[in-house]
């Protein structure tokens, strides 16, 4: 996918769409998949850093999926659950291969001008700088908002948190980040 094209918006899976799945319907997984398998790979991937062990938890995470449908309970968001299981296949991730969550790799943009670029990069270096000095839940919410593009209300179910907590929280830490970057001004 081109970096200018319009993010895919998910639709919301609902009570009966989720009947067919736990029922067998093959059509009805392959649109959950479709649905989430790009934000689950990019989310696995701002975690791991790697491609090849991004593509296997995100395949984890739909086979843990497609083994926990049967006992999924709809409470409002889908997103929110599958969210939270491919959370728990990271950590599990971590834990065997017994090392540490790396920092969030920022992907740099194309842009047309030299000095453009450069004060992109530096800017870029810069962010990527602070982030590592966030706390590790304050980087989890950057993840699932910019990375995973999950909605407030997605995160604060997933998190077992208020939605009015999660924006304050998110908003703080965004104004705590851009108060320490300086930009430059061409």
């Amino acid at each position: 996918m081109e970096k200018n094209q319009p993010t895919p918006k998910r639709i919301e899976i609902d009570d009966a769409l989720i009947a067919q799945a736990v029922s067998g319907n093959t059509a009805t997984l392959a649109q959950i998949y479709d649905n989430y398998a790009r934000d689950i790979y990019r989310y696995s991937y701002s975690r791991v850093g790697n491609a090849d062990d991004a593509e296997d938890l995100t395949a984890q995470t739909f086979m843990a999926v497609i083994e926990a449908l049967p006992r999924y309970r709809h409470r409002g968001h889908f997103s929110a659950w599958i969210f939270r299981i491919a959370y728990s296949k990271i950590i599990d991730f971590f834990r065997k291969q017994r090392r540490d969550p790396i920092d969030i790799p920022l992907d740099t943009a194309h842009t047309d001008g030299v000095l453009d670029q450069i004060i992109q990069d530096q800017t870029y270096a810069k962010l990527s700088a602070l982030l590592k000095t966030l706390e590790e839940d304050e980087r989890e919410l950057i993840r699932l908002r910019y990375v995973a593009e999950m909605s407030f209300v997605e995160i604060a179910v997933m998190l077992a948190r208020r939605e009015d907590a999660v924006r304050k929280s998110l908003s703080r830490i965004l104004e705590r980040l851009y108060s320490q970057i300086e930009v430059p001004h061409v």
